[in-house]
């Protein structure tokens, strides 16, 4: 069974709570790139990641059509179940373009998963859970508002609740203040922690000075305090902090997530897909985790439920502590269905491939490779 189709899409997802943090600024409208590879059987696998992201990958939605469009050639013709001969042959021809490549694997993943008529976690190695604890986030909103979030997550099941910060002292304890304060006035809220994300906002020295004012918020840990690229300043933080600390957007790909274990600069990871470049190398950083005894987490971007479904996959499939799948649930309309949260666990997908249905009638096609 050959790959003989690769296509192309465009859709945006508007977002019924738009979010913003130190890095982002305010996000409208997710700008999702969508990829169909098809088999001359008639298989075909869906893939899908978040265009509008510089602050993490320093993609663009354009940036991501423009490199799978270069790559998709190299598809045609490849027998779909020799998936790591052909991401050799990807990482050959580029460079970078982690999300671009993330896109076409987990396509390809889909459609082998599909013709096997199995879920993509058994590809990974097998399935070891059946759901996915995910944490939920709260974004620079007003106090008030942060408070009512922060109530109905528990309410809702949820058991671990994570604050941005970073837009400065003030603002930031005002609502850690309203948060901490509404989760342990809920009868459930001693069984639910509180996590923070500064999103590289701070220096080292800030990050301690904030993290020591803020014990008495008992944090669960802080997420990405200091730039991506200051492994050191992880290390100064965690040496001079009470509160563990978290890599995000230094946990790019495995060299990176190496280095972070040798220099032992985090007590915490975070791992996501775009990052990774696709599901093979998420599982190096998986593995090398592991053989550190670094705790880590699958997470996402705030993406629509097919890019979701990837990373709940390659949950399902790993010793992964700590989840954060659940940022599909802001967008307001999509062209996807197929994933459920009950009671703050997103349920893993029993059909076959990524267990996501696509309305391909609100996809836009910009571009597609058929073989001769």
């Amino acid at each position: 069974m050959r790959i003989s189709e690769v296509a192309i899409f465009r859709v945006d997802l508007p977002l019924a709570d738009p979010f913003e943090h130190a890095s982002s600024g305010l996000v409208r409208v997710l700008e999702e790139v969508v990829a169909a590879v098809r088999t001359d059987s008639g298989v075909v696998g869906w893939g899908e990641v978040r265009g509008n992201c510089a602050y993490v990958t320093g993609d663009t939605a354009d940036r991501v059509v423009a490199a799978a469009s270069r790559l998709a050639p190299l598809f045609l013709g490849h027998p779909i179940e020799r998936i790591a001969a052909l991401r050799a042959r990807v990482e050959q021809a580029v460079v970078g373009n982690t999300a671009a490549k993330a896109l076409l694997d987990i396509a390809v993943h889909d459609a082998a998963a599909r013709a096997l008529g199995v879920p993509v976690a058994t590809l990974l190695g097998g399935q070891l859970r059946d759901r996915l604890p995910t944490d939920t986030s709260i974004p620079f909103v007003p106090p008030d508002q942060a408070a009512a979030q922060a109530r109905r997550a528990v309410r809702e099941g949820f058991r671990l609740v994570k604050v941005r910060v970073g837009l400065g002292q003030e603002r930031d304890e005002a609502r850690l203040v309203a948060v901490r304060q509404a989760i342990d006035d809920e009868p459930d809220g001693g069984a639910v922690e509180l996590a923070a994300d500064a999103n590289g906002a701070w220096s080292p020295q800030q990050a301690v000075g904030y993290l020591r004012r803020w014990e008495r918020f008992r944090f669960a840990w802080i997420e990405q305090p200091v730039a991506a690229d200051d492994i050191a300043g992880l290390r100064f933080v965690r040496d001079h902090a009470a509160i563990p600390v978290m890599a995000d957007e230094s946990a790019k790909g495995p060299r990176e997530v190496l280095r972070l274990v040798e220099q032992r600069a985090v007590d915490l990871l975070h791992f996501k897909l775009i990052k990774a470049g696709g599901l093979a190398p998420l599982q190096t950083m998986m593995h090398i985790a592991e053989a550190a005894g670094t705790s880590y987490m699958i997470g996402q971007m705030d993406e629509g439920m097919l890019a979701t479904a990837a990373a709940v996959q390659a949950g399902a499939a790993s010793r992964a502590e700590h989840f954060e799948v659940h940022g599909y649930a802001r967008v307001a309309r999509q062209p996807f269905r197929g994933l459920e949260c009950v009671r703050g666990e997103v349920l893993v997908p029993t059909g076959p491939g990524l267990g996501v249905e696509v309305d391909t009638s609100l996809l836009t096609p910009v571009h597609v490779e058929r073989a001769p």
